[in-house]
């Protein structure tokens, strides 16, 4: 029995013993088989999965450059912002999550676009951090931080937010930043990233490259489920480069409140009429929360638009360059509404037009002396020669009246520069041509383009025979030359050519060009190529336009020796005056349909000893030169001389 019971018993170890060893031998070939799978067979297709999967690359953006004054005063910074970002799966409804989101915070149409437009353009299926929206607010950020159980896709990351401390004050100049789009062209492909800043407009955009910086790269290790394990800085960014421009923020504040206020006045809110007028037109053009500007009947007005600059004639550095009206540039950065883009866009003033660079204007009389020099270089008239006004140059069947209705009698060309005598300047240029005075104007700076960091340059137009021909197939007339001798008729400058214009004759030896950045010392000028002694006589004339007893200015002298001003008075007509309402008698120019008044224009430098600084005035539809633009230089000079 006890052998029976043992043979079983080895029998049943024995069975036991192959089972047990076919089953190793089964698992250990299924093992070899899959290592051999993988290894062999399969391993492309998996070190291809391991490639994408284990490393994600993101761009780190630099931290922009500043833009600051001449006194180290920031036009242009940055401070830290909130963005809402989504680290993208497959797994991620996220229609439905946006949804959800634009629930408790608003999400602006343009970032839901950008938004979507990053997501489908997605080359592979690797999770991805993608820019819902920027600039939340603390409280936003509160909102969604304290629900970030039901929104484990998205997170915050911390940016920098362009910020503009003096608002319209330079927004012109400083221009802003707004997300890359396809319009845009950048020199360094890897910038085109969702949500980069780059410059649109201004300093922003002409030093794009320099302010931008150097962008660095970080490395997320992820599991295949796209868990991050691991992050590195894979290359570290450098910061922008700072902008050191020469402009001073004090003397451009003070320059285009002197502008917007002009010949009206200031007055309080608290005045009985202006409440009135306030309450029922429901329109408030404030100064600042206190005061408004009014009329000789106080009666409230828009500021008044146009442009001051003044330029250093020794170096071409610009110290104020404002137009107005201007516009905040820190909206932009805030992200432009539909509507707020509308009302900028479609403001009768316009107040998007960077005037100082790019509005042109009839010169008028503030290029009498580009004709005078033109005369004088050519040798047909001296110094001495004269004509007679009696208030009228008859030219065919036309008249051609001057400013004085009754005549200035006989004058020499001093006398002519000093009280801006039209007719003396018709008869001067039918002598000298539009061809030689096309010739000085271009010499002086007017009808071309300066190497300027800016990206809004305007040409103008400085017309000759030839461009007439070519560009209405017909001949030039005399008529046209009479129209061009006062700076009317087809001749259009901008405002920085008019402050160029005058600071190459206060210089006299350099072809002075305006810059807007400071130290640019070692700018090589070339010769200005003019007579000296012509130029000379040119300067003397200005300063008797001011101090002179018959000067256009001379009501408006700073009246200092040490600092005083010479310069040169002008008045555009935007519309053509009748002989039936000469006749009639002229509208006043203040009771015309504003659009319809006469443009002012000053332009001048000081001190009359040593010429130091340049500057130009245009208001638009202002009225005189005389009396409206002239004492708004004299204002700015008696502010940067601190006098």
């Amino acid at each position: 029995m006890k052998n029976n019971n043992q043979k079983i018993l080895e029998q049943t170890l024995t069975r036991r013993f192959f089972f047990l060893s076919f089953l190793k031998t089964l698992v250990v070939g299924s093992i070899s088989w899959r290592f051999f799978d993988l290894q062999i067979i399969e391993n492309q297709k998996y070190k291809k999965l391991s490639n994408q999967n284990q490393f994600n690359y993101f761009i780190i953006p630099p931290e922009r450059g500043r833009i600051l004054d001449r006194k180290m005063r920031l036009l242009a910074g940055n401070m830290d912002s909130f963005s809402l970002v989504l680290n993208w799966s497959e797994s991620v409804d996220v229609k439905a999550l946006i949804y959800k989101i634009s629930q408790i915070i608003y999400i602006n149409k343009k970032d839901l676009d950008r938004f979507y437009s990053s997501l489908h353009s997605k080359k592979n299926n690797n999770p991805k951090e993608i820019l819902i929206t920027r600039n939340l607010s603390q409280r936003d950020v509160a909102k969604l931080a304290v629900r970030n159980v039901e929104f484990p896709e998205i997170t915050f990351s911390m940016s920098k937010k362009r910020v503009y401390p003096q608002g319209k004050i330079v927004g012109h100049i400083t221009g802003y930043t707004g997300v890359f789009s396809k319009l845009d062209k950048l020199d360094n492909k890897v910038v085109a990233v969702p949500g980069l800043d780059v410059g649109k407009r201004g300093l922003e955009k002409f030093f794009d490259t320099e302010l931008r910086g150097k962008f660095g790269r970080k490395r997320n290790e992820v599991t295949s489920r796209g868990h991050v394990i691991d992050t590195q800085i894979y290359e570290q960014t450098s910061s922008g480069e700072d902008i050191q421009v020469s402009l001073d923020m004090s003397l451009q504040a003070f320059a285009m409140q002197r502008l917007e206020m002009g010949n009206y006045n200031l007055t309080s809110i608290q005045n009985k009429l202006i409440k009135k007028q306030i309450k029922v037109n429901e329109r408030n053009p404030y100064s600042d929360n206190n005061f408004v500007y009014t009329n000789k009947v106080n009666e409230i007005v828009n500021p008044h638009s146009g442009s001051v600059i003044v330029m250093d004639v020794e170096n071409g550095q610009l110290l104020c360059c404002v137009s107005s009206p201007g516009f905040n540039p820190n909206m932009f950065s805030n992200g432009l509404s539909d509507n707020e883009w509308s009302v900028l866009k479609n403001n009768t003033r316009s107040p998007l037009l960077n005037r100082s660079m790019s509005g042109v204007y009839p010169p008028g009389s503030t290029v009498k002396m580009a004709v005078a020099l033109a005369a004088l270089e050519s040798g047909i008239i001296n110094y001495n020669t004269k004509f007679s006004c009696t208030g009228v140059k008859e030219f065919g069947t036309s008249n051609f009246h001057c400013w004085a209705k009754n005549g200035h009698g006989s004058l020499n060309l001093m006398q002519a520069i000093e009280q801006s005598c039209d007719v003396f300047f018709y008869e001067l240029g039918l002598k000298v041509g539009i061809d030689k005075i096309a010739v000085m104007m271009k010499k002086l700076g007017l009808g071309q383009y300066y190497n300027i960091e800016t990206d809004e340059k305007t040409k103008g137009v400085v017309p000759n025979i030839k461009w007439k021909l070519q560009r209405d197939g017909v001949n030039w007339t005399y008529g046209e030359t009479l129209n061009a001798s006062i700076g009317q008729g087809y001749i259009l400058t901008t405002p920085l050519q008019l402050v160029t214009m005058v600071s190459r004759i206060a210089n006299s030896k350099y072809a002075i060009n305006p810059s807007l950045i400071k130290n640019n010392n070692n700018k090589k000028f070339n010769n200005l190529d003019i007579n000296q002694e012509h130029l000379k006589f040119i300067k003397k004339s200005m300063e008797e336009v001011v101090l002179g007893k018959k000067g256009t200015a001379k009501k408006h002298k700073i009246g200092s020796k040490k600092f005083e001003m010479a310069g040169k008075t002008g008045t555009v007509q935007v519309v053509r005056i009748t002989e039936e309402e000469r006749e009639k008698g002229l509208i006043k120019n203040e009771d015309r349909p504003w659009k319809k008044r006469d443009h002012a224009l000053f332009v001048g430098y000081a001190p009359i000893s040593k010429p130091k600084y340049a500057i130009s005035v245009v208001v638009e539809h202002g009225g005189s030169g005389s009396s409206v633009a002239a004492p708004i230089a004299r204002d700015v000079f008696k502010n940067l001389f601190q006098i």
